[in-house]
């Protein structure tokens, strides 16, 4: 079995099932490694989307064996599908993966307007989704 990846931070050292201390680390000292945890978080689907993406161009099929077993080929599919549809310029930072997935059929400018007043308004994830398909249900209504 291959070693499994670990970084250190500080104190912390991550690994892929969790996170171990040396010592006793201050109140202080938790900060860092705390926030770069969330921001993980939040950052991980555009990396594996962007990755997907460009390994894919790059490589073709013999790309997505790489990822075999690690994550479901749906999960994968999904992160890509946004990440490509979302291009990097319109991504808002301050919004969650899923708010730019509620958006990923609509057209750049739409994408980047209700993104705008999603991140205006404080909007849920939920709560955008619902406004974007009450758009294209108006806007079927329109073309018919």
């Amino acid at each position: 079995m291959p070693a499994q990846p670990s970084m250190t931070v500080g104190p912390f050292q991550f690994t892929s099932t969790g996170v171990r201390m040396s010592g006793r680390p201050t109140v202080d000292a938790w900060k860092g490694p705390l926030q770069f945890a969330l921001w993980c978080q939040r950052a991980g689907p555009w990396w594996i989307g962007d990755l997907v993406n460009a390994g894919e161009d790059g490589f073709g099929e013999a790309f997505s064996q790489l990822c075999e077993g690690i994550v479901s080929d749906e999960q994968l599919s999904r992160y890509a599908a946004v990440a490509r549809k979302v291009p990097r310029e319109v991504r808002v930072p301050g919004l969650s993966w899923s708010a730019h997935a509620a958006v990923a059929q609509l057209t750049r400018d739409q994408q980047r307007q209700f993104l705008r007043r999603a991140l205006q308004e404080g909007l849920t994830s939920e709560e955008l989704r619902r406004e974007v398909r009450a758009f294209q249900k108006s806007q079927t209504k329109t073309s018919e």
